[in-house]
């Protein structure tokens, strides 16, 4: 993945076992230079940038660094970003299948 940024997400249920812990995701969008983010914080930018800094509405992948604390699963996590904010993310169990055009692990959706 290269140099990636981080989002901290607390009390987040394991898909697999239910048991509620904190995650911590790597993601590869904005000014990636292992910046940690929270949702609702604004991305960084001007820097060693992956993205499109100007989009309104983008869905991107991460992954999860550890798994479970209970199970050990690991997850994908999607990450919704609106008007360079993280406005959301949720673990998943599949990878996003995203479009041929599609640049790295983001998809500019508006």
């Amino acid at each position: 993945m290269g140099i990636y940024n981080t989002l901290h997400l607390k009390n987040v249920v394991c898909l697999n076992c239910q048991h509620t812990q904190n995650w911590i995701a790597q993601f590869h969008y904005g000014d990636c230079w292992q910046f940690e983010y929270q949702l609702f914080d604004e991305l960084r930018w001007n820097g060693n940038d992956t993205g499109a800094p100007g989009a309104s509405i983008v869905l991107v992948e991460g992954i999860t660094e550890k798994g479970c604390q209970q199970c050990s699963s690991e997850f994908y996590v999607r990450i919704f970003i609106d008007d360079n904010k993280i406005v959301s993310a949720s673990l998943a169990v599949k990878n996003i299948r995203f479009p041929e055009e599609a640049e790295d692990d983001y998809w500019v959706i508006n």
